[in-house]
């Protein structure tokens, strides 16, 4: 009613005469005129009907005065209205309360009596839920995802209990997962409340899905249904193959270069499109390593697929010597589409594809071992099926350096050191991919059944000796092994004084690349003298004391310092070994073994920390080696490097400065006589007479003491080296030796490399000790000591106790005689001593004295047991056997 009001006076003031007229006419009931019926149109869409009411002006005075008569009318015919005086209107005589109750507020209970609790009505959703949940497995997700909807985890946690009860398929796990989605799936996964047995749930649930969605026989079917008459079909098909991921990638792939396709090509191809990327990623495998009737078809899909980042694959298809016709033509129409001039000479596709191999091989060398994780397509051996692996970096990037050095192979590129750095860039990968790559079988896989031809031979000796060069481990090992195959003896005989790359192998500075290259040494059947033999020698010799643990050298010659830090690294898994100077330092660094840190003072007593760190590195075994250097306080440092600090009147310490190394006052320029003049530094009196200023001086002295190592040693040296401020915790000490092996090349050595290259070891010594050779270059019976330690640790093996048979010295007779009457050893390697005796013995006669001969008839007739009297029977018939062969 207002607001009708509030229209009609609009219509009726703010109007001109026209409008005046317009609205006289509609109430007297005039005739209206052409032009008034026209404004009526007009004023129509101003004012529509239902809001301006057409009334006479004696029916609104009416309506004025009913308005404001109303109130009191309605409260008249109220039958709940209050009489006079504020009595209850049924019938009482209170007044009626104040506030939200107007019948009064309810009874208190009596005195004594509890309250009464009104129980809660169960939730109506909640309880259809739980009907829900008692359903099938679909029901089962539906009601965990509408609970996880209204955030009742108490209920989901339920559900959830009831997930883990059932054994699902992975069918099923796909269909509990699509009907509770992916965003509530990863809610549950984060909420804190729930229990590992209730998460393991829905992350099986999880798993089940993926499993089923990349299921590969599934896929093929899918795949097969892209050419179905049905829409539906075709729609259900790609939403299926999108949620196989890069699983359908690779089957798509491999149906696209099939010779019978389960679908047509193009629509193989617009599905491929829907990966982005990866479609011309996974057919690159097929275009590099796929059989010669896949890969026209592969290069004919990344044309279509990624034109521009397939460039070294159109130019390797054309000028590969093995190229098909068919290769060629589609690289053809690659070079037009992609707007070249002409097609690129043999010149220029060598040039273009070695520049490729560097660069790809430097980024290679470059990467860090930071964690970092990226994908890499596979083609497998059968060249049929594609996988995808997420590696570290350093392999990813080695991956694409080796494709690079095979599609360079594939021109027969004549670049002698683009060869190099292609074989290097490929034996990096299958090794980093294979760690135990260089058997026979990938030998004979890579050369074939007649092994290399010259060329190759000598592109791998190349390729050793520039892997060592560009301290490539990684090649230089895969090439050591490879090289083994061949037993050539002229990886050991060279042809003047220099030792041959192999040899040379045998004296690298890391661990793992000497071990390989000494055992390919041993197995290699020359018995000659030979330029190096003697540091092969050492290198079994040094393998065969290898312990369980890693060693860590500490240099500090004051041995209280070093009681915290020896204690902390044996409890990061070291032999910890204290030198007391640099000269003992490097002479245990020249005996080798498996040193993995040295930590040392940034202040050697006898030589400069800079000069200390590069004799290390000029070591042919410590060019490798890790080097933590911390600072401490020297003793140019102490406080009696400091005047006494004077006390003045204005009760403040008076502290010169002039010419130290304080950071509290940096020395000014030097004056004219060229000395820094004198500057004073006020430092308000404590208790302590000056200790805070002496320990804050410490403290930026070590600081400026580590600056200034750091700056010197600079880049002098690749491997690694950190300079800290002091050790002061075993944590701090693990992240400071993490930090610093993270720039490693390769890993350290772990405790099973270690025991497998001890017993290497053993069996190279014993295949090269020939007593019988008259030019055998290796002096064995000089280290008799030696070899009788590290075949007592390690467990007197059949190798090392035959290796013992062979030095035939009166301390090997005598050990082995002892071991057969060991009762404490096992019997097998009791019966192995004695035959090992036996052996000895009929090659040099019997070296032990008549005193030790005696002792073992002794033994032989204290012997209770049959099997014990039988070992020792076994000495004393070989003794009486070569009785007259004696040497007492």
């Amino acid at each position: 009613m207002f607001s009708h009001s509030y229209s009609i006076w609009e219509c009726e003031s703010s109007g001109g005469n026209e409008r005046a007229d317009y609205f006289a006419t509609l109430g007297g009931g005039k005739k209206e005129s052409k032009n008034l019926r026209k404004k009526r149109l007009e004023y129509r869409h101003i004012f529509p009907p239902k809001v301006c009411l057409v009334m006479k002006p004696h029916c609104l005075i009416v309506a004025i005065a009913w308005i404001a008569a109303a109130p009191l009318a309605v409260r008249a015919q109220d039958p709940f209205a209050a009489p006079a005086g504020g009595a209850d209107p049924f019938g009482g005589a209170a007044a009626m309360p104040a506030g939200n109750a107007p019948f009064g507020e309810p009874a208190a209970p009596a005195a004594g009596q509890a309250a009464t609790e009104v129980e809660a009505l169960p939730d109506p959703l909640v309880l259809e839920l739980q009907r829900y949940s008692r359903g099938n497995n679909e029901k089962l997700a539906l009601a965990i995802r509408s609970a996880v909807q209204i955030a009742d985890w108490d209920q989901v946690a339920a559900f959830l209990d009831l997930l883990s009860a059932k054994k699902l398929s992975d069918a099923e796990s796909a269909t509990i997962a699509s009907t509770i989605r992916s965003n509530y799936l990863l809610r549950i996964q984060q909420y804190p409340e729930l229990s590992d047995a209730q998460r393991d749930a829905i992350g099986k649930v999880i798993a089940g899905a993926q499993k089923y969605a990349e299921d590969r026989q599934r896929i093929r079917r899918e795949i097969a249904r892209l050419d179905s008459a049905s829409e539906g079909e075709r729609l259900d098909a790609i939403a299926n193959l999108r949620n196989g991921g890069l699983a359908s990638v690779a089957e798509l792939a491999a149906a696209y270069v099939a010779d019978k396709p389960v679908a047509s090509r193009t629509q193989l191809l617009d599905m491929l499109r829907r990966f982005e990327d990866q479609g011309g990623v996974a057919m690159r495998q097929f275009a590099l390593h796929g059989k010669p009737s896949t890969r026209a078809r592969a290069v004919q899909a990344l044309l279509d697929l990624d034109l521009a980042g397939s460039m070294p694959d159109f130019v390797a298809a054309y000028h590969a010597t093995e190229a098909s016709g068919e290769e060629r033509d589609v690289a053809r129409k690659a070079f037009a589409a992609a707007g070249l001039r002409g097609i690129p000479s043999v010149e220029e596709a060598e040039i273009y594809l070695g520049s490729r191999v560097d660069r790809a091989a430097d980024w290679a060398s470059r990467a860090a071992n930071d964690g970092a994780v990226q994908r890499v397509w596979k083609l497998e051996d059968d060249q049929q099926t594609l996988q995808w692996l997420e590696v570290p970096r350093r392999l990813a990037l080695a991956s694409a350096a080796a494709d690079a050095a095979t599609r360079y192979r594939r021109v027969q590129g004549s670049a002698a050191e683009t060869r190099i750095t292609g074989e290097i860039a490929d034996l990096t990968y299958r090794i980093m991919q294979n760690a135990d790559f260089g058997s026979a079988d990938d030998f004979a896989a890579r050369y074939g059944e007649s092994g290399p031809d010259e060329a190759q031979m000598t592109l791998l000796q190349r390729a050793l000796a520039a892997a060592i060069e560009r301290r490539n481990e990684y090649a230089s090992i895969a090439a050591i092994r490879l090289l083994k195959q061949t037993a050539a003896k002229g990886l050991l005989l060279s042809n003047g004084a220099t030792p041959t790359g192999l040899v040379e192998a045998a004296m690298h500075s890391t661990p793992r690349v000497r071990y390989e290259a000494a055992i390919a040494a041993s197995e290699i059947d020359y018995r000659q003298g030979y330029s190096g033999s003697s540091e092969l020698l050492h290198r079994w010799l040094e393998m065969s004391a290898l312990q369980r643990r890693p060693t860590a050298l500490i240099l500090e010659a004051r041995r209280h310092l070093t009681r915290d830090k020896l204690s902390w690294l044996e409890s990061l898994g070291y032999d910890v070994e204290i030198v007391s100077s640099v000269a003992s330092l490097l002479r245990r660094i020249d005996a080798g073994g498996d040193i993995q840190l040295v930590v040392c003072s940034s202040q050697p007593y006898d030589r400069p920390i800079i000069e200390t760190v590069d004799l290390i590195r000029r070591r042919p075994l410590g060019g490798e080696v890790p080097i933590l250097i911390y600072c401490q306080l020297g003793k140019t440092l102490w406080d009696e490097d400091l005047r006494e600090p004077i006390l003045d009147r204005s009760k403040k310490i008076i502290v010169d400065v002039a010419g130290s190394e304080s950071a509290l006052a940096a020395a000014e320029e030097p004056n004219e006589t060229g000395l820094p003049r004198v500057r004073r530094t006020e430092i308000r009196l404590d208790t302590s007479r000056g200790e805070r200023f002496r320990q804050i001086r410490a403290k930026h002295a070590v600081r400026e003491e580590r600056n200034r190592v750091a700056q010197n040693l600079g880049t002098r040296w690749p491997a690694p080296v950190a300079v800290v401020e002091d050790i002061t915790s075993p944590q701090g000490l693990a992240l400071m030796i993490r930090d610093l092996t993270q720039s490693l090349p390769m890993p350290a050595l772990t405790a099973e490399e270690r025991r497998r290259y001890t017993d290497a070891a053993m069996v190279s010594l014993a295949k090269v000790a020939s007593p019988d050779e008259p030019h055998n270059p290796y002096d064995f019976r000089s280290h008799e000591q030696e070899l009788t330690s590290a075949i007592q640790a390690g467990g007197f093996s059949t190798a090392g106790l035959s290796l013992l048979s062979t030095l035939g010295t009166p301390s090997s007779q005598l050990t082995l005689a002892n071991l057969v009457d060991s009762v404490a050893l096992p019997l097998k390697i009791r019966q192995s001593a004695a035959e090992a005796f036996r052996l000895s013995v009929e090659r040099f006669g019997t070296r032990i004295d008549r005193q030790s001969v005696a002792r073992q008839y002794e033994r032989y007739n204290a012997a209770a047991d049959d099997s014990d009297r039988a070992a020792l029977g076994v000495i004393l018939d070989a003794m009486e056997q070569r009785a007259n062969a004696t040497s007492r």
